[in-house]
């Protein structure tokens, strides 16, 4: 396939293009084994760090062939059918934009799974979805300010511990069914009814360790 002249010289380089017939991936070696069908023969080439999207079998090929007897796939020309791309590095890969916007378009979703962590940094980190599901082990959040603002809400957990310095909350009406224990324990607790308050049960129980006092224009007992 290459003259006599272009074997001696290691720097030359001829394009061919061919089929791949197979492609194997050995154990240790970073590049896959790409067997390739070419001008009535086959030839064994490795895929060239330039060229993004991995062989299959079936596809047509550009092939590099070295003078020193390396033999690269450039690139991938046409693959038939429907058979999804695959693009893979054996090594880190940095994306980087200096000037402009990336954007990412598809039509049935994004998938990102990664065995190690996903890190975000941003000035600002906009989510938009109609539905959406999140599930952690563990959670750890940290802020500054939070504003929250839902139509409804739907919890279910099977503890909840809080620790704050202030909690402060504005509602027009609350409501809370518990079907057990209710407790409340406190320095001082200092309850205000604009109207009215009522408090029932099949017992109730008032004591003081001091003074119990009751104040009214009229007390009913009995």
């Amino acid at each position: 396939m290459l003259s006599a002249a272009e074997k001696i010289d290691p720097t030359s380089a001829t394009e061919r293009a061919g089929f791949v017939t197979r492609v194997d991936r050995v154990a240790g070696e970073r590049s896959a084994r790409i067997t390739i069908s070419l001008d009535g023969g086959s030839v064994e080439a490795r895929r060239a760090t330039s060229c993004l999207l991995d062989p299959i079998a079936g596809d047509r090929v550009l092939v590099a062939l070295l003078g020193d007897g390396s033999t690269f796939v450039l690139a991938v020309l046409e693959r038939e059918g429907d058979a999804p791309g695959s693009m893979s590095l054996d090594r880190d890969l940095k994306l980087e934009l200096p000037e402009g916007r990336l954007s990412i378009l598809t039509k049935d979703g994004v998938s990102m799974a990664s065995a190690g962590g996903v890190s975000v940094v941003a000035p600002s980190v906009d989510v938009k979805a109609v539905d959406g599901r999140l599930g952690i082990e563990r959670l750890a959040l940290a802020g500054k300010h939070l504003l929250a603002e839902f139509v409804a809400v739907k919890a279910a957990a099977s503890a909840v511990d809080t620790t704050l310095d202030r909690l402060s909350q504005r509602v027009k009406r609350a409501y809370r069914f518990v079907t057990e224990l209710d407790q409340l324990k406190a320095k001082r607790v200092d309850w205000a009814a604009e109207k009215s308050m009522r408090l029932h049960g099949e017992n109730t129980v008032m004591t003081a360790d001091e003074l119990v006092k009751v104040d009214g224009e009229h007390i009913h007992m009995g």
